[in-house]
């Protein structure tokens, strides 16, 4: 198990001044309240030209920007996704995105992040003895491209209940708020991962060319270039499921609105057929139960024709009297 240290304070410091003089690799997660930029020059020995990736924070910086490589470090930013711990309100996911900028070092891996959290506990990475430098940067770094698939296998459920709500017209409306939200997670997803998925191949090669940083024969970031291709493919595959129950849902409405139009047509002529002048008709309908009989009780009958007619020719109706398995 690879050495791990959080925070930065007196005893840290100690602790990672011993685990540098002894050459021993370690694991050292910090969030950006813990550690000033003269700390981080002064503790870790972090160069000038790296600092400027590692405390560049913000989607609105560009992904190009939050790296940097030189033969003595490398610095990069991914995303992973952790439990909130006080989830915002109206939040239907329980996974909230973390941006986490790495460096990498012939003597310890670093993992900041402005969210006061601790990585090593929320990831637990499996970090056997006997490993190289490179397996435990190859660890961590996993580890947080692993809890994006736990953050999508949320949305997948959340997609497949919605999936069942309007297979069944019983259910009511599906909530719009809904999907949006699950439209603006897929959106923010494919944002974060996108980029990173072009970064981890220069990643592969920089790592390479590090000081220090003892090698391995295993090609274990291109497991993780492997990995983001198929999660960029799965939160595609996710949005498009998405737009298809959108466009179900909306196919459904327009169906109902046909129907209440069809009932609405009948009555239109009925109502505009008693609305005449006939002399037949004016002379028969002249008491309650003639009116009862020709005006309101015609309507009625046309009424629950027409609602027989369109019921029993729905596909929706017809769907839920199909036994299940189509048996």
């Amino acid at each position: 198990m690879a050495e791990i240290v959080e925070g930065l304070g007196t005893a840290e410091r100690e602790r990672i001044g011993a685990l540098r003089k002894s050459q021993t690799f370690f694991w050292i997660d910090l969030s950006v309240g813990e550690a000033s930029r003269d700390d981080l020059r002064a503790v870790l020995g972090v160069t000038e030209p790296a600092l400027r990736p590692l405390l560049d924070f913000g989607e609105s910086v560009a992904a190009a920007r939050k790296f940097h490589a030189d033969e003595r470090q490398v610095a990069f930013a991914l995303s992973c996704y952790v439990e909130s711990a006080a989830p915002a309100e109206g939040t239907t996911f329980r996974l909230s995105p973390v941006e986490v900028h790495v460096l990498v070092t012939g003597d310890y891996v670093l993992t900041l992040h402005e969210d006061p959290v601790s990585l090593p506990r929320l990831l637990a990475p499996d970090m056997p003895e006997g490993r190289s430098d490179q397996y435990v940067v190859y660890a961590v770094v996993d580890s947080m491209v692993a809890t994006v698939f736990d953050a999508l296998d949320e949305v997948e459920l959340a997609l497949e209940h919605l999936g069942l709500t309007s297979a069944d017209i019983r259910m009511g409306r599906t909530p719009m708020a809904a999907l949006r939200a699950i439209n603006s997670r897929l959106s923010g997803m494919r944002r974060r991962v996108g980029p990173q998925r072009g970064l981890v191949d220069r990643v592969i090669v920089e790592l390479g060319r590090v000081e220090g940083l003892a090698a391995d024969d295993e090609p274990y970031f291109e497991r993780i270039g492997r990995q983001l291709n198929r999660l960029v493919d799965a939160i595609d595959a996710a949005a498009d499921a998405l737009s298809k129950g959108i466009s179900l849902r909306l196919n459904e409405t327009t169906y109902w609105l046909t129907v209440v139009a069809t009932i609405f047509l009948p009555l239109t002529f009925i109502t505009g057929f008693f609305g005449m002048n006939f002399g037949w008709m004016v002379d028969r309908v002249d008491t309650a139960l003639a009116f009862w009989l020709l005006g309101i009780g015609t309507l009625l009958v046309g009424v629950a024709l027409i609602w027989l007619l369109v019921i029993r020719g729905s596909p929706v109706q017809s769907e839920l009297d199909t036994p299940e398995g189509g048996q």
